[in-house]
């Protein structure tokens, strides 16, 4: 079993050097898609990749962003992938709390996807210390330590899916008939607001691509960095130990309804879908 990721990227300088290190823990080739960055994102990825093999970059080309990019990485890679592999929605700004490897090697056959928990990592007021004096323009370099502390386990996403030599993906987030989705869900931790000059830059970097028509960022990232930041008495302490507090209550269904596995398993394991 191998484990491939596909990223999109941009202006992501101040941890794409971090993340890139943890996904190559469990990832076998990780190809990148810089979509426009204006800091050193790119020139991080090739350094990265001239002591590094299984990291790939694919291109860089300014483009608006669309889920529907990591189609063309898909396209120009999937030629490396086997029977049994897994493809990987991966982005700078998560690292994962469970090993994808082993999580993986667990799944049944008969299942094709795995959706990520995410352990949502917010920047509050506690985080500030860390980052004084540094310059606002410049967000600095993640580091394990620098890293926001406070969470909260809310939501996530399909993350994971099997490779087929059939999948179809002409267009969207994701290939045609993705398959039956996992009852477990992987730990993802997200950081999405990591310092004052990140979140600024963040923010401005999603109202340029609303302004160019990606709607889902019209109303998210609007601002500064100071509204941003969250409480840490409303959030739960990761203390380092592996261990998270999470809620099942507060946490949505990801799986299909039963006539939607039911059909899902029949197409399927005819091999009329793939």
């Amino acid at each position: 079993m191998r484990i491939f990721g596909l990223c999109l990227v941009k202006n992501e300088a101040d941890i794409i050097r971090l993340s890139l290190r943890e996904s190559l823990r469990w990832c076998d080739g990780v190809f990148v898609f810089d979509t426009g960055s204006e800091d050193a994102t790119w020139d991080l990825v090739n350094e990265v990749a001239r002591t590094d093999s299984r990291v790939v970059p694919f291109k860089q080309e300014a483009r608006v962003f669309n889920d529907a990019l990591r189609a063309e990485i898909f396209a120009a890679f999937r030629d490396r992938a086997r029977a049994g592999d897994w493809w990987c929605r991966l982005d700078a700004d998560e690292i994962y709390a469970d090993d994808p490897r082993a999580f993986l090697a667990a799944v049944p056959p008969a299942r094709h996807v795995v959706w990520g928990l995410w352990l949502q990592f917010l920047f509050t007021a506690e985080d500030l210390p860390r980052f004084a004096g540094a310059d606002d323009a410049a967000p600095p370099e993640m580091t394990p330590e620098l890293l926001p502390r406070h969470y909260q386990a809310k939501g996530g996403e399909a993350r994971f899916f099997r490779h087929r030599d059939r999948l179809a993906w002409d267009g969207g987030a994701w290939p045609a008939h993705l398959g039956l989705i996992e009852p477990r869900r992987i730990r993802v931790k997200h950081y999405q607001y990591r310092s004052p000059a990140q979140i600024q830059r963040r923010i401005d970097t999603r109202r340029a691509a609303a302004a160019a028509g990606w709607q889902h960022f019209a109303h998210s990232d609007d601002g500064t960095w100071r509204e941003k930041l969250a409480d840490s008495a409303q959030l739960t302490l990761d203390r380092g130990d592996g261990e998270y507090a999470i809620d099942a209550k507060e946490l949505t269904s990801h799986l299909e309804p039963g006539w939607q596995r039911a059909t899902k398993r029949v197409m399927h394991g005819l091999g009329i879908w793939p």
